[in-house]
């Protein structure tokens, strides 16, 4: 598939699956590093989700683990985030000088619960610094699920509605039966580890559940144009302060790059995360 395929796919689709990103032996190391730092922070986590429900908020499903911290393996992961169909793919649609918004691994434990409709940020309604519904028609940021063990139904590979993109609005607006519903057209992500979905992050998805007897693990990459306000998500920023604390909005925070580390990233990924840097 050429660039302008998988750009088209996106425009039409929402979304595209790019093979063999990443090795497998890569993969499987970086799904290793994910579950093990998943387990150190939990506590910190559910203390975060604690205090979102207890505002009044929507959480995402139970059984499904997160982290933030890629510290150690940042450097051998961004060299794999600057895949020339990924960068070229982002220049088309939202222009150059585009950066990464935020980065996050997720586990899918056996047995998880499936989770809710939504778009990603800046689309999803139940975040305080959202673009407000019915939105233009526009791509206006990317997301992506980088597959460090297989997606598919039975392990929970997510949930997603083609062309659901287009619609001006998701049902995050409308946490009602429709958010919790099976959707007539929905599919799951299928791939194998390595690949990389990319998609519109208008596009509706879902968590699915994990059928089987092992995790299934992903990290989480979104790409903002230059011109999105990221300061909404930077702990301290008088912008986050004012739209997300002083409203009790739900929060959503990217952790800081420390500078020891973002001195070792490869020159090329450097300008995608030079904003991140603490």
């Amino acid at each position: 598939m050429t660039n302008q395929n998988i750009i088209q796919e996106i425009k039409t689709q929402g979304g595209f699956l790019i093979k063999n990103v990443i090795p497998p032996e890569d993969a499987k190391k970086f799904a290793e590093y994910i579950i093990e730092t998943e387990l150190n922070e939990r506590s910190e986590k559910e203390a975060f989700l604690s205090d979102t429900r207890k505002k009044g908020h929507v959480v995402g499903a139970s059984g499904v683990g997160s982290i933030s911290n890629f510290d150690s393996i940042l450097p051998k992961l961004s060299k794999y985030l600057i895949n020339k169909k990924i960068t070229n793919t982002a220049e088309n649609l939202i222009g150059k000088n585009f950066r990464v918004s935020t980065i996050g691994g997720l586990v899918n434990f056996p047995g998880n619960e499936r989770g809710y409709w939504h778009s990603d940020w800046p689309f999803n309604q139940t975040v305080a610094s959202h673009v407000s519904a019915p939105y233009p028609n526009a791509i206006m940021h990317l997301s992506s699920l980088i597959m460090l063990t297989k997606f598919s139904n039975k392990t929970g590979g997510t949930l997603i509605v083609p062309k659901s993109h287009l619609v001006p609005n998701n049902p995050s607006s409308d946490m009602g039966d429709i958010a919790k519903s099976n959707h007539p057209d929905e599919i799951n992500i299928v791939g194998n580890p390595g690949d990389v979905f990319l998609y519109d992050s208008r596009l509706w998805h879902a968590v699915a559940g994990n059928k089987d007897s092992s995790p299934r693990v992903a990290i989480s990459v979104r790409y903002a144009p230059w011109w999105l306000n990221l300061n909404v998500q930077e702990e301290g920023h008088p912008d986050r302060q004012r739209i997300v604390l002083e409203t009790a909005g739900k929060n959503s925070v990217t952790r800081r790059i420390p500078k020891s580390v973002f001195s070792t990233l490869p020159d090329k990924a450097k300008p995608i995360f030079m904003h991140l840097v603490n």
